[in-house]
């Protein structure tokens, strides 16, 4: 009797542990899925609060390359909640556009304002040759206090080169004559300052004599070098804000046009010059000077 027990205990002991170890399972699926679902509860919970009250703030609509100018077709407003707003993420349209990209930007990504420039601010690590337009050239004179506008030309200005000379077969010491060269140049540097670089401590007294730098073609830059070693060379600085699309038609100035505009006084013309005649007598030359007929 007791052997028959033994075998039916021994039969039924691997079913028995078959059913503990299943249970077993069962309850620690159990508490693993609880735990799960704890955790899930609480990163829910974060993400609602973190997104409640969500920020506008503006993002761009496309991918940007640098120096891309910002405008309204290139801009919307994005809820971002607060805990992920950028620090210097611009928030209205009117406080950057019109500004330039200083680095890509990609499609929905905040603009931000350390990431933006000035128009005619010079992007960062740029040089001279950067500066210069294409078509241009990049060429440098020497001016002065009176020639140079009384130090107050700065880079991104624009300029008249204006030009005085001493035309040559005028009378015995030739006439001067002032003329202007070239309109609407732009200045690229002033010394060493180039256009959209942070100003230089100006409470510092100008030099006398410094450099300004011009964008002009290349033709142009022949002239003016070419002005420069015939006469004197000096500039007029043009207001910022300028109506004139085109160039004004500016006559060459002397002491005629000067009398005749500020006084009324018509130059007589100069005489002409009289006939001679060279008359031989023998070995003898005379030179006799013919009166003009009327």
């Amino acid at each position: 009797m007791a052997l028959q027990l033994s075998d039916t205990i021994r039969r039924r002991l691997p079913i028995l542990f078959a059913l503990v170890m299943g249970t077993l399972a069962v309850v620690f699926m159990q508490q693993y899925l609880a735990g799960q679902h704890r955790l899930l509860a609480q990163e829910r919970a974060r993400l609602l609060q973190n997104y409640q009250d969500p920020i506008k703030v503006l993002v761009v609509s496309k991918d940007l390359p640098a120096g891309t100018t910002l405008e309204a077709g290139l801009l919307e407003l994005a809820d971002v909640p607060e805990k992920f707003v950028q620090p210097y993420a611009a928030r209205t349209p009117r406080d950057i556009l019109g500004l330039v990209t200083a680095v890509p930007l990609a499609k929905g990504e905040q603009v931000l304002m350390n990431k933006l420039r000035r128009p005619d601010e010079a992007p960062t690590g740029s040089t001279l040759a950067g500066l210069t337009p294409e078509g241009k050239r990049a060429v440098t004179i020497g001016v002065d206090a009176i020639t140079g506008v009384g130090g107050f030309v700065r880079p991104g200005d624009e300029v008249d080169v204006l030009w005085t000379l001493k035309l040559p077969g005028a009378g015995e010491d030739g006439q001067i004559v002032m003329l202007t060269l070239f309109q609407k140049v732009t200045v690229l540097a002033v010394g060493g300052q180039m256009a959209g670089r942070p100003p230089v401590d100006e409470s510092q007294q100008a030099p006398r004599d410094y450099t300004v730098t011009l964008a002009l073609s290349p033709q142009e830059t022949a002239f003016l070098l070419f002005a420069r070693e015939q006469g004197r060379i000096q500039l007029s600085l043009r207001p910022k804000k300028q109506g004139e699309s085109q160039e004004l038609a500016v006559p060459p100035t002397n002491i005629n046009t000067l009398l005749e505009a500020k006084l009324g006084i018509k130059a007589s013309p100069p005489p002409r010059p009289a006939r001679q005649v060279e008359v031989y007598k023998g070995l003898k030359r005379d030179v006799v000077v013919m009166a003009e007929e009327e």
